[in-house]
């Protein structure tokens, strides 16, 4: 069967191709000017894909780089407080060792207590410094006071506290006696909700990062939370739920108001840092800290005031340890420091093979994009010649 070419399907083929050639032309024309193989998802959709991929990995390292600028910037800050704290240290044993002896007289020992209080007073702005909003040295309670000007003598347990949002309305009080070594902060979180005796809950001692095994031991309104802590509940007019959460803070004898914990930030895929250091470690004799470090100075400023040299004396080694606990801690922010700068290096460099790997699925090679571009403007300029020649013909032209 033989197939009659009409000159419609003629000049539709052309102007077909015509416009079929200005269109990868133009697409080519974009890549040069953009220089990018890839302008749209529908250009290379696997490719697309690809680039996506690479740029959401390009962007994490960026988050991850953001938290390490902000990890050393906290450090740098810790360890410039730190070493203040130590030179006081420093001012403060120079004065034990020379009021200690016996050519020092009970009017110079007065004064000197004086500057002593200046010492404690300049150590505790230190102690208590802020980068930015937070706290540097109360733990993972950044929004708490670290320390005291006064100590408490025996160990506190604050009050209960009810977390925003939680159903039950009755009342909930602590009590007991604290037996902790460390400040802690106890938290209990409803499971199952329903009465006092129906209800189940979980309890957590440092602050709410690990949970103990459920319990089902309400019914009697009491629970025992650990360390001597208790906390009672009173039913109201609306039963526990879900995920109520009800706290208590406890608290050692000492001058620290927050916590042991350690503030982290992921500088990687699945790999948290601990950036802080806790007053707790840095000034206590709790925790990793072996000397109350406002106590050993409230201790030598009350024997200069009672003119006791003896007492002086007695307060050398605790300075002296004191002060290579600040020391040690120091060198813990210059650890952290040396960690930060080995993850920044290795971050740079996989955020460098990102570019190149984007780029070679992204970006165009301009000598072929050229080559490519030159090619089609011929074939488009053949496709103008052709379409305007039949364009011309006449009836006349086909009686020829």
């Amino acid at each position: 069967m033989v197939m009659r070419i009409s000159e419609n399907m003629k000049f539709s083929a052309i102007v077909d191709n015509m416009f079929k050639s200005e269109s990868d032309y133009n697409k080519l024309m974009e890549k040069i000017a953009s220089q990018k193989e890839i302008n749209r998802p529908s250009d290379d959709p696997i490719g697309m894909n690809r680039v996506l991929d690479l740029r959401e990995s390009k962007a994490s390292i960026k988050q991850y780089t953001r938290n390490m600028d902000g990890c050393e910037s906290w450090l740098t800050i810790t360890e410039s407080k730190l070493s203040a704290a130590g030179d006081l240290l420093v001012k403060a044993r120079e004065i034990a060792v020379a009021q200690s002896t016996v050519t020092s007289s009970a009017e110079s020992r007065s004064s000197e207590a004086v500057t002593v209080q200046q010492l404690i007073n300049e150590m505790l702005a230190l102690a208590n410094s802020k980068y930015g909003d937070r706290y540097l040295f109360s733990g993972a309670k950044t929004e708490e006071t670290p320390f005291s000007s006064s100590g408490r003598s025996t160990a506190e347990i604050g009050a209960a506290a009810a977390a925003e949002g939680n159903t039950f309305d009755g009342n909930v009080v602590s009590g007991g006696t604290y037996a902790g070594s460390v400040n802690k902060t106890y938290v209990v979180k409803i499971v199952t909700g329903g009465t006092l005796a129906a209800a189940t809950y979980r309890v957590s001692d440092d602050g709410g990062k690990t949970w103990g095994n459920e319990k089902n031991d309400l019914d009697s309104g009491t629970i025992t939370l650990g360390d001597g802590i208790q906390l009672t509940f009173t039913g109201g007019s609306t039963d526990l739920a879900a995920d109520d959460i009800f706290y208590v803070h406890a608290f050692t004898d000492g001058y620290y108001n927050g916590n042991g914990g350690e503030l982290s930030v992921n500088i990687g895929e699945g790999e948290p840092f601990a950036y802080s250091i806790s007053g707790e470690a840095a000034f206590t004799d709790k925790g990793d800290g072996n000397v109350e470090i406002f106590g050993i100075l409230n201790e030598l400023k009350t024997a200069l005031e009672t003119n006791d040299p003896d007492g002086i004396a007695s307060c050398l080694d605790d300075l002296k340890v004191a002060s290579d606990q600040i020391s040690k801690n120091i060198s813990r922010c210059g650890t952290k420091m040396n960690r930060l700068e080995i993850a920044k290096k290795s971050m740079v460099d996989m955020d460098m093979d990102l570019a190149g790997l984007i780029s070679g699925v992204e970006d165009a090679d301009v000598s072929e994009i050229m080559t490519r571009f030159a090619m089609k403007e011929i074939a488009l300029k053949a496709s103008y010649a052709a379409a305007s020649k039949i364009g011309n013909l006449t009836i006349l032209d086909f009686f020829r």
